[in-house]
């Protein structure tokens, strides 16, 4: 477990280094913040409404497309650039240790990020906390965060097999701003496309939040955190895989790159 965690915080070390703490909180949480922001001025104004708590609640969400989407997606490609590839590919190590390697202190930096960008959320636009249950929605945005990182890893294995990520991450992480229901309800969505958006991390827990919200009691929304957790589960074996293929496929090919 010690060489797990050192292995760990050096590769995310490596990824998301700051010189300050500053600087960290600037890039990890301002800038998202200010984009949650605008669609929350923007929902204000659109849908006539002074609650704002659903659209602070899915937008606060959204503030791990940048950690979990756009960096942690990008993973197998930078160690592409950085010529560390091959200790992926080539070695002998669990694939699974490698994945969660990578994805362990995205996923806590992630649930510090939304929780932060949550709690301002709920300064700067008034949404009251009183009758809230806190530790649900707590676990609400854990378990959306899970799976979340299981998803950008999942993303992330595209990288061993193409050299479009850029498109690939940029499209993805567009579509998640549309189809999980944060800024309008996926009711208003075609049926295909509905059912397509729940393949998607944060749909369910978005839904589950807003049940927190109105008051349900938290049997009524486990089964959608359950189906959450499940989500993100599903994308770190496919993400396994993904990797497992492109380690037999480059043993047979007798090369390390793919494309």
């Amino acid at each position: 477990m010690s060489r797990f965690f050192k292995l760990a915080w050096l590769d995310f070390k490596g990824k998301r280094s700051a010189f300050s703490l500053e600087e960290f909180l600037l890039l990890e949480t301002a800038y998202p913040f200010l984009t949650m922001v605008f669609y929350c001025v923007l929902a204000m104004y659109s849908f006539n409404t002074t609650n704002l708590s659903h659209w602070v609640v899915g937008n606060s969400m959204l503030l791990c497309i940048n950690t979990c989407i756009y960096s942690l997606g990008s993973s197998f490609t930078e160690e592409r650039y950085y010529g560390r590839i091959r200790t992926i590919i080539a070695s002998p190590s669990n694939k699974l240790m490698v994945i969660f390697q990578k994805s362990f202190f995205s996923c806590i930096v992630s649930i510090i990020t939304v929780m932060i960008g949550f709690l301002l959320g709920c300064l700067c636009f008034g949404v009251k906390l009183n009758n809230i249950f806190i530790a649900g929605l707590a676990l609400d945005f854990i378990v959306a965060m899970i799976s979340a990182t299981g998803f950008g890893m999942f993303l992330a294995s595209f990288g061993l097999i193409t050299d479009q990520m850029n498109f690939v991450l940029n499209t993805v992480g567009n579509l998640m701003m549309i189809l999980c229901g944060a800024n309008f309800p996926i009711t208003q969505l075609p049926i295909i496309v509905r059912y397509v958006s729940y393949a998607f991390p944060l749909t369910a827990c978005i839904q589950s939040a807003d049940m927190i919200f109105a008051g349900e009691e938290f049997i009524e929304y486990c089964p959608l955190l359950i189906f959450e957790l499940f989500i993100g589960i599903l994308y770190f074996v496919l993400s396994y895989f993904m990797v497992e293929c492109a380690e037999k496929k480059a043993i047979e090919n007798a090369t390390i790159d793919l494309f």
